[in-house]
């Protein structure tokens, strides 16, 4: 029963709930749940997911530990964390989604927690609460953590990294243990996706020794520490040096040069944008919480003593923004890093707030609850989309919450309207995991061509294919243009549509027997049987 505000603040019967010794038990298993509902519920298809499940399948496969491979053919993208991640995944779970994407949303889990009780310990239980309502209704931070990429573990990694720091200094550099264990998590984190995480710890740290009072060359001595250079040296630089020996310098030149520095100076792979995309990303990815943000930042800027976290979240959202604002290459992931910095500002913006200051964050959210969620069952009524026409029935039990929300507005119960609109969120979220993104799945290419690759059949690709193939199939997928290979009658060859007019120019006779749009990515996946014996193709 939902009895009265008092002071502000939101109870059940007559109590604050997040005040509860019970509360935190229940908090932590809402968030495991929605971490891992439906990780296992839809199939690898992604074309970044698809890859970096793929690599990771054969370097389990080959019992390969230093140079990951995908197709057989060196990936030079990433280093290896998460791929060890997903090995360890696929050795309990066996090679299948849930496998793949189990750390992934453990890694989710666990930032949360640390999120959650951090906050508890610094600022208060109210504060934690709503620091951790507004990371898990974010429906771009579930989705991320939900995929099988580095993105998860990099996110944790540097989330670890700043506030071991923060303690560190707050300790008034006294504590070196938070030193050590900072230094321990940033060369995970350079484990997890290269450089870019020295780079944006690295601003963040020295804009805040310039904004604080103290001298830049004191916090300089504090830092510079050779036991805390030495555990990063000893975690995050022997994989680097062997990749280096056993690929004589090419695949750190790649890495380096082509998918650091390449993507930050120029758009690769269509991914371009205008600065502007970077905010609108992040204004988006962290809906509903980003209604708050604004006015965290005035008072950030009004408070004569913000907490050192405070400042720090600050400048790490502001670095990695504008880092990727002018960066060529412009994906969501990219900045997703900044939301549980985000929701610490949240947090603490609530802190002590009266709930008047609760109005426009609640109008905010269960307004767009309210709205989306009918957009999406606008197709339902009007049957122009009849493929989601059972989806979207569902997706009308989200904009109940910001219904109420928006009555209890009109009450000026400004807080609990809040709490309905960021509940709204979650519950949309999760019907994305446990309804939509199962049932969309099943219009993949890959998904509705399965009973023809199950088969006996050698399957070979022409020029490009939908990289998911290998991870589903379980196998390499040789090209029928490598001279070792000969396609023989009944063999099937993956290709797009617009590769074959240069298919039948290669004097391939095949049939076609499956054409699909590929999600998400604007492609048509084509599936040709080979007819005529003994066929050699040669370039």
């Amino acid at each position: 029963m939902v009895g009265t505000i008092s002071g502000g603040s939101v109870f059940f019967v007559g109590m604050n709930f997040y005040e509860q010794n019970w509360f935190p038990y229940l908090f932590i298993f809402i968030g495991l749940f929605v971490h891992f509902l439906g990780i296992e519920a839809y199939s690898i298809y992604i074309l970044d997911e698809a890859k970096n499940a793929a690599a990771a399948m054969e370097m389990y496969k080959n019992q390969e530990w230093i140079l990951p491979t995908f197709n057989g053919l060196p990936r030079y993208d990433k280093p290896p964390l998460h791929y060890y991640f997903f090995i360890i995944g696929y050795k309990i779970f066996g090679i299948n989604p849930l496998g793949a994407r189990f750390f992934s949303a453990l890694a989710g889990f666990v930032c949360f927690v640390i999120l959650y009780f951090y906050s508890y310990k610094v600022f208060s239980k109210r504060s934690a609460f709503y620091a951790g309502l507004a990371l898990l209704s974010s429906i771009h931070w579930l989705l991320q953590f939900h995929l099988a990429v580095p993105d998860p573990f990099l996110i944790t990694f540097l989330f670890l990294t700043l506030i071991s720091y923060e303690r560190y200094v707050s300790s008034d550099f006294q504590t070196k243990y938070y030193l050590y264990t900072a230094a321990l998590f940033l060369a995970l984190a350079t484990l997890s996706k290269g450089p870019v995480a020295i780079v944006l710890m690295g601003l963040t740290v020295f804009f805040y020794m310039v904004l604080d009072k103290r001298p830049i060359g004191f916090h300089i001595k504090q830092v510079v520490n050779f036991k805390a250079f030495l555990i990063y040296c000893i975690i995050a630089v022997p994989w680097y040096v062997l990749i280096s020996i056993q690929t004589k310098g090419v695949w750190l030149k790649e890495f380096i040069f082509h998918h650091n520095l390449n993507r930050f100076s120029s758009a690769m792979e269509g991914h371009g944008g205008g600065v502007l995309l970077t905010l609108i990303f992040v204004a988006v990815g962290f809906i509903p919480g980003i209604g708050a943000i604004i006015p965290a930042i005035i008072k950030v800027f009004k408070s004569r003593r913000p907490p050192v976290i405070i400042v720090l979240a600050l400048l790490f959202s502001v670095v990695t923004i504008v880092f990727f604002m002018v960066s060529g290459t412009k994906l969501p992931n990219y900045t997703a890093p900044v939301y549980p910095f985000l929701s610490l500002l949240v947090g603490w913006y609530f802190t002590n707030l009266s709930h008047s200051k609760f109005k426009a964050p609640s109008i905010f959210a269960c307004l767009l609850i309210f709205i989306i969620p009918l957009a999406l069952f606008l197709p339902y009524i009007k049957h122009v989309l009849p493929e989601v026409n059972d989806l979207s029935f569902w997706f009308f039990v989200p904009s109940i919450f910001g219904c109420l929300g928006l009555f209890l507005i009109l009450d000026k119960k400004y807080e609990k309207s809040w709490l309905l609109g960021c509940l709204g969120f979650i519950c949309f979220t999760g019907l994305l995991f446990y309804d939509a993104l199962p049932n969309i799945d099943t219009k993949n290419p890959v998904f509705q061509s399965k009973n023809l690759w199950v088969s006996n059949n050698q399957l070979y690709y022409f020029r490009a294919f939908n990289p998911s193939f290998v991870f589903n199939c379980k196998q390499r997928i040789p090209s029928i243009e490598d001279p070792k290979y000969a396609p023989k009658a009944g063999d099937l060859i993956i290709t797009t549509n617009k590769n074959l007019n240069k298919l039948e120019e290669k004097g391939i006779k095949a049939s076609k027997i499956f054409e699909g749009t590929d999600l998400f990515e604007g492609s048509v996946t084509v599936i040709m049987r080979v007819y005529e014996e003994e066929l050699s193709i040669r370039q």
